[in-house]
């Protein structure tokens, strides 16, 4: 077998499409704002060392996200906006599967990164400790799980409408 036939460019129904988008969805909700869920978890249960553990490095990836968004934030929305539309344009107009199903992908996956900036920004000015930093995170992970959680069924109706338009599904 050659090594362009394992990995084929009909994506949506690539066993490899389905996993990049399970791992980025379980990524992006395991790690909030560049915590992982477990230390949030231990924080809570254990205290001390994990809380402060915690504490630390949410406002450590707070920090780094405000200086570059106060740096270059007009240059990444930019980029990433062009890149999308790029992506989306190739997918769509010109009917390329594979940039469909990487726009259907990368999208969605955009939402929890704003809203990870957005979450930077009320930390570096509100400054929560404790138990009410841990409730914000919290709240984001639950919020970046239902992004996914609607992002994997659109994935899905985009692969079965996408397949019923290519004629791949009751053929005759």
């Amino acid at each position: 077998m050659l090594s362009y036939e394992l990995i084929e460019l009909t994506s949506f129904w690539s066993i490899w499409y389905w996993i990049v988008v399970v791992v980025a969805w379980s990524m992006t909700a395991h790690w909030t704002m560049g915590v992982p869920y477990d230390a949030v978890i231990n924080a809570d249960r254990h205290g001390g060392v994990f809380a402060e553990q915690c504490e630390t490095m949410a406002y450590i990836n707070a920090q780094r996200i405000v200086y570059y968004f106060d740096k270059h934030g007009a240059l990444i929305i930019g980029v990433v906006t062009f890149f999308l539309s790029s992506i989306g344009t190739a997918g769509f107009y010109f009917d390329i599967e594979f940039f469909q199903a990487l726009f259907v992908l990368l999208t969605p996956l955009a939402l929890p990164a704003i809203f990870s900036v957005r979450l930077a920004f009320y930390l570096k000015n509100r400054q929560p400790v404790g138990e009410e930093l841990r409730k914000i995170l919290y709240r984001r992970r639950l919020w970046n799980q239902v992004i996914g959680m609607f992002a994997i069924i659109a994935a899905t109706i985009a692969g079965v409408v996408h397949s019923l338009a290519a004629g791949l599904i009751f053929q005759s």
